[in-house]
């Protein structure tokens, strides 16, 4: 009879234990997705991704894809959502205004830790510099698009001295990378801004050949996007997570992903991603 009590007090014990360790977790793991391609398409794809993070937490995960970068930072913002995956200029914004967390970045198959922002026309466009862009129609995706806004208006202001508004015929916003990508093929934009990793993607997924586009311009490399969380989520749940996606090697999802997997990253890792931002911003007025 000892004995009995005393294994049902090591078993209290060890669940109280348990318990208090998954203390304020959250009961269902809200995800946003930045908007790179239609709704449908990204569910599919992080469905793997997001299927393991249940098996692998135990709470149930949904999925929020906003109709644009600032509506997933709203979502954040209004705790609708708990994670989220960010471009690094989006990242930065939702940290000061959303009180977003990097916890992991991407590895992607091409580029590993960091991509790069292209300026794109059709592989039969006489276009094949950046001086001939001159008074034609500009695509950019996002005002908080990284690689189809922040960079190549850098190069635009702080590399080349021009400024979009003036030097194009027309800029316009198309909203996603699959837009541009899209968009540039079919003929409807002439040129537009994206990143390497996106149009990686879209090859992959069918909706384009490599020889389909041509590439006139690549910037620096840029540090890869992130997914974050609230910053004021228990630390037991942000340490779980994190470890879960740092070991998430399921192939198919990978594959879906284009990703190698997640590597862990900080707030400071998007620091030039900020003085970028700041010089730009200063350089526009």
């Amino acid at each position: 009879m000892r004995q009995i009590l005393l294994t049902t007090l090591a078993l209290t014990v060890v669940s109280g234990a348990a318990a208090q360790s998954r203390a304020g977790w959250p009961t269902v793991l809200n995800i946003g997705i930045i908007p790179t391609e239609g709704s449908s398409a990204s569910d599919e794809r992080y469905a793997p991704l997001f299927t393991y993070l249940k098996n692998t937490l135990g709470v149930e995960v949904k999925s929020y894809v906003g109709a644009d970068y600032a509506a997933v930072i709203l979502a954040m913002q209004g705790k609708k959502i708990d994670m989220a995956y960010f471009g690094p200029k989006s990242y930065i914004e939702a940290a000061d205004r959303a009180g977003a967390q990097a916890l992991v970045r991407e590895n992607a198959l091409k580029g590993g830790t960091g991509y790069h922002s292209v300026i794109v026309v059709r592989a039969d466009s006489p276009v094949k510099t950046m001086a001939q862009l001159k008074g034609m129609d500009f695509a950019f995706v996002d005002p908080n698009s990284t690689s189809g806004y922040l960079v190549p208006m850098s190069h635009f202001l702080l590399d080349l001295k021009v400024k979009p508004e003036t030097y194009f015929k027309r800029v316009i916003f198309a909203g996603t990378h699959e837009n541009v990508i899209l968009g540039v093929k079919n003929g409807t934009i002439p040129v537009g801004a994206t990143n390497d990793l996106d149009l990686a993607r879209a090859v992959e997924g069918g909706a384009l050949k490599a020889s389909d586009l041509r590439i006139i311009w690549t910037s620096k490399e840029i540090p890869a996007s992130t997914l974050s969380v609230r910053r004021d989520l228990p630390e037991t749940f942000k340490k779980a997570l994190s470890d879960a996606l740092v070991k998430f090697k399921d192939p198919k999802g990978l594959e879906n992903l284009q990703l190698k997997g997640y590597v862990v990253t900080t707030d400071q890792d998007y620091d030039p991603i900020r003085k970028l931002n700041e010089v730009t911003k200063a350089a526009a007025k």
